[in-house]
């Protein structure tokens, strides 16, 4: 067994790599009191410069070279390094002086972005584009590919027949993915398809012919194709149910989305929305059409808001503290069944912090903020100054509890049922325990501390579904059940 560590020296000589250095002044064409035009772009071709190419590294348990024509042959933990490029295979040949190397059977390709293993693969370490029969991985960290005919080069690929889908949903047969022809995907920016379908397991549930869909690593975008996906619903208010959405990107930097979504419930209907959201640096702006329902209280009342303009100022943060602030304002008409139509504005700051250890599997979060709103409405106006403290404690691995204090101190009121607070004033606890590692239940009591009565007391079932989280509530005192499934990888 020889073991081989082979530098291919594909850069260029010390000669030539100093002449690449060597200083150049351009002459500009000059007259008595005249500056003759220069073609910049010209001048800019004429003084690029080519790098040289960064060498090559392999390592081997067997290796064989023949200097004369640059053949190469390399057998067992073949590793090949260039730069952030690794390819690690059992069996490589190739030309040390064409710099093309070929795999036969598996093959893994690591660099700065990709995660990847394919059969039999041809690798150009000059240009560093490679070509595979088959693979499969991950194209950044949010983006899972499957396909045949693979190419890639200047760090995009190219898969003639392929899938798409997230890191969560990954299986022999994914729980729900996008098929596609002639897929090309740009790592962190984008990919586009043909022929595009989405599916959940082995059913088609619709076609798209083109698709273009975002993969921005800093922001974690997801494909919005698969927040189309329905995902069910049950509560004794709405029954059953399905829900989607999707944050449509409508230009090239992702700053302008048109989002969209849905629900339809046999008790209540179809409830869709569509609005426009600008992204700037002094904030977002969002405008359009909902039918929304409430998160003030667990009513499940609904109403609809048209036109309605919304601003979310960006996240303040003080210094290093970890304290931060968050800030709103909304503008529109509401209309709820049984309540008169009018305008509603108002807006919400809030003051809080990231949660600071105490001992051992402890922290404490503390948050204090206000809110008014004016409504059209007879007149009505509403304060709310509210502060409270959530302490959570773990046990041990399996089990933790919470405990939380809020209090709301409302003045005036709001002529609907869909914004109104439910016990203002209350204190509570939640425990949790995980029965399996796909499982866990969480009991949740919560008091009104203005008249001391049981306002909640909940059961829940926390079930791990591969790449979804479904969760099946009782509540005791309201005698209601409440389902719902969210997905791991787009529900935010």
């Amino acid at each position: 067994m020889i073991a081989a560590l082979l530098l291919l020296t594909l850069s260029a000589s010390a000669a030539d790599t100093a002449k690449l250095h060597t200083d150049k002044v351009m002459a500009v064409p000059v007259t008595e009191k005249k500056i003759l035009p220069v073609d910049l772009d010209q001048a800019a071709a004429s003084q690029d410069v080519v790098l040289p190419q960064q060498p090559v590294h392999m390592t081997a348990d067997t290796f064989f070279a023949r200097n004369a024509d640059g053949y190469v042959k390399s057998r067992g933990n073949v590793d090949i390094k260039q730069g952030m490029d690794e390819v690690h295979a059992n069996y490589v040949e190739g030309n040390m002086k064409s710099g093309v190397y070929h795999t036969k059977g598996p093959v893994v390709y690591v660099n700065e972005t990709n995660a990847l293993t394919g059969q039999d693969v041809t690798y150009n370490s000059q240009n560093g584009s490679m070509s595979m029969d088959k693979v499969e991985g991950f194209m950044g960290p949010t983006t899972y590919i499957r396909g045949t005919d693979a190419e890639m080069y200047d760090n995009i690929g190219y898969v003639k027949h392929g899938l798409i889908t997230t890191p969560h949903a990954v299986a022999k047969t994914p729980d729900y993915y996008i098929t596609g022809d002639d897929i090309r995907i740009y790592p962190g920016e984008k990919f586009t398809a043909e022929n595009t379908a989405l599916w959940f397991k082995h059913v088609r549930l619709f076609t798209y012919g083109h698709y273009e869909g975002r993969l921005d690593n800093k922001n974690k975008t997801k494909p919005y194709i698969f927040t189309l996906l329905p995902r069910p619903t049950y509560n004794s208010d709405d029954g059953i149910g399905v829900r989607g959405y999707a944050d449509i990107p409508l230009n090239d930097s992702g700053d302008l989305t048109f989002h969209a979504s849905y629900a339809l419930n046999s008790k209540n209907g179809l409830k869709p929305a569509a609005r426009i959201q600008k992204n700037t640096k002094i904030g977002s702006f969002r405008f359009g059409y909902s039918k929304e329902e409430s998160t003030d209280n667990d009513d499940n009342i609904w109403a609809t808001k048209w036109p309605e303009l919304e601003y979310f100022a960006p996240r303040l943060h003080l210094g290093d503290t970890g304290i931060y602030i968050d800030s709103s304002a909304n503008w529109g008409r509401w209309a709820e069944d049984g309540v008169k139509t009018g305008t509603h504005k108002g807006f919400r700051t809030e003051i809080t912090h990231t949660p600071i250890p105490l001992w051992q599997r402890a922290n404490v979060r503390f948050f204090a903020g206000y809110r008014k709103d004016w409504y059209s409405t007879d007149d009505a106006q509403r304060r709310d100054p509210y502060s409270g403290v959530i302490l959570n404690q773990g046990i041990n691995d399996r089990l933790w509890t919470s405990f939380w204090y809020k209090k709301h101190n409302v003045s005036g009121y709001t002529p609907y049922r869909f914004d109104t607070l439910d016990d203002p004033r209350q204190h509570g606890l939640s425990i949790g325990y995980v029965l399996t590692p796909r499982d866990t239940v969480i009991f949740s009591w919560a008091q009104d501390l203005d008249d001391d009565h049981i306002s909640d007391r909940n059961y829940t079932w926390v079930r791990d579904l591969h790449s979804f989280i479904a969760t099946i509530t009782y509540k005791q005192v309201d005698k209601e059940w409440q389902v719902k499934i969210k997905a791991k990888d787009f529900d935010f």
